[in-house]
């Protein structure tokens, strides 16, 4: 394939995701160096309590999206690293924004991850004193529309769940990748 022909295939199907036609997102090509070694330390979730809920958003998440006709992400395991990084960050630090404290994007953090993408999108949720915050998170989410329109994007194929405690508070990050 001549480099004319694929740039006009990529402009193509790019075009015809912002549209939100996912069957386009099949026209992509897979990105160079997908499976490059991650360069941030890669914790596992902080307790199996945070690993339950990690997987209860996930099944919550997809079940937003199967009733809205669209297909379950995936979970990505490097990018689930990500997101509790960048959970544990949050809660380390005492802040909630979707810059970190040390300056960081959405982008870099999970370019630092090792972690390339066409897409990629990030819902963030704070509680205390709420033993059980999965089901907060989710309906908060559906509320707002910058939250709901990341979960029911159709160009996203993939996810990773962060979640971390400390004290009476859950920080959970779930970032959207394609």
């Amino acid at each position: 394939m001549k480099s004319t022909q694929i740039v006009a295939l990529i402009s193509v199907s790019v075009a015809l995701l912002l549209l939100r036609c996912e069957a386009a997102t099949d026209l992509l090509p897979a990105l160079p160096g997908r499976n490059a070694p991650a360069k941030i330390p890669l914790p596992n979730a902080q307790s199996s309590a945070t690993a339950k809920m990690e997987e209860a958003v996930r099944q919550g998440i997809n079940k937003v999206r199967q009733e809205n006709n669209l297909q379950p992400l995936k979970n990505n395991e490097r990018l689930a690293q990500v997101a509790r990084n960048y959970s544990q960050q949050m809660a380390r630090d005492n802040f909630f924004s979707h810059t970190g404290s040390d300056g960081s994007t959405l982008s870099q953090r999970v370019r630092a991850g090792g972690i390339f993408y066409w897409a990629v999108g990030e819902n963030l949720f704070r509680s205390r004193n709420a033993a059980q915050p999965v089901e907060f998170a989710i309906k908060g989410w559906m509320n707002s529309p910058g939250h709901r329109q990341n979960i029911l994007h159709p160009i996203f194929s993939e996810t990773g769940i962060g979640v971390w405690r400390e004290g009476n508070s859950y920080y959970i990050t779930q970032l959207f990748l394609r």
